[in-house]
């Protein structure tokens, strides 16, 4: 996540609904089947607020050409220049970057429907799987973190993610599917660590959606049995205002400040700079 001391992360998911995401310079976390990380964009658009209202300088890298990080910050898909021509075209990132609206310090490479087709158009470039990282590599000294929210599913555009990314956030619903998925997230990062030579740490797992039933105390016990300490103490639950505030292209923390998710969001926020910088 932290890009001035070599620090980056995010996540990448395989599922129907919802999204998450998060960073250090940018990183990747995947895995395939319903429900196991349905809260990436959510969770990389409040992580990238959250940092910036700490006064810290944030990009978000959107991958994913459904470009839910770029409406839900800029409010529009509408931009000249995109993440698509970047790695298709040769256009420096720093040329499409763009502040989001109503949150100094916070910035987006924008995404576009165009990515659908970039693993096809890249499928034959050399360095195909480098090119995320050499383009973030001319603007990463201008932030303290950046956040890559990734496509659903494991192709070029993921890749890169995982090849530009120096450590991984994992957020993982609390639902009947998640035990299923983490065995697929660690067989597919371990495939990938052994096949592209990269270590793919991961710094943090996110739970999302605690309902306060029994299904999710259960699922959550056996989130940490699993990773322990990796698993950040914050919970996120189920909250209403959280949607709500990405449909208002609102930031959470101003639309409902006192909810259960702001208030959560907050003290993951704090997690993460305390894992990031140790204070």
């Amino acid at each position: 996540m932290r890009t001035r001391n070599g620090w980056r992360a995010g996540y990448a998911e395989r599922c129907t609904s919802g999204s998450e995401g998060g960073s250090r310079k940018p990183a990747v976390a995947m895995q395939q089947g319903g429900g196991f990380l349905p809260y990436k964009t959510t969770t990389t658009v409040n992580l990238g607020y959250g940092l910036a209202r700490a006064g810290k300088r944030v990009l978000v890298i959107d991958t994913d050409a459904q470009s839910n990080s770029t409406y839900s910050l800029l409010g529009t898909l509408d931009q000249e220049q995109t993440l698509f021509d970047v790695l298709t075209q040769g256009v420096r990132m720093a040329d499409t970057i763009v502040e989001s609206v109503g949150q100094k310090g916070l910035f987006v490479a924008p995404g576009s429907i165009n990515l659908s087709a970039a693993d096809l158009l890249m499928a034959s470039a050399p360095g195909r799987e480098r090119k995320l990282a050499r383009a973030l590599n001319q603007v990463k000294d201008d932030f303290d973190y950046v956040l890559i929210d990734t496509p659903p599913n494991l192709g070029v555009l993921t890749v890169n993610s995982f090849i530009a990314c120096t450590d991984v956030i994992i957020p993982i619903a609390l639902t009947t599917y998640a035990l299923i998925g983490i065995s697929i997230l660690e067989t597919t990062m371990q495939e990938l660590r052994e096949n592209l030579d990269v270590s793919l740490p991961i710094f943090g797992v996110v739970a999302n959606l605690d309902d306060h039933t029994r299904l999710s105390t259960d699922v959550l016990s056996a989130v940490r049995e699993h990773f322990g300490d990796m698993v950040f103490d914050t919970v996120i639950p189920r909250n209403i205002k959280v949607e709500e505030a990405h449909n208002q292209i609102a930031c959470l923390f101003d639309y409902a400040p006192t909810s259960t998710g702001a208030i959560a969001y907050s003290k993951l926020v704090k997690e993460v700079l305390q894992r990031a910088e140790g204070n």
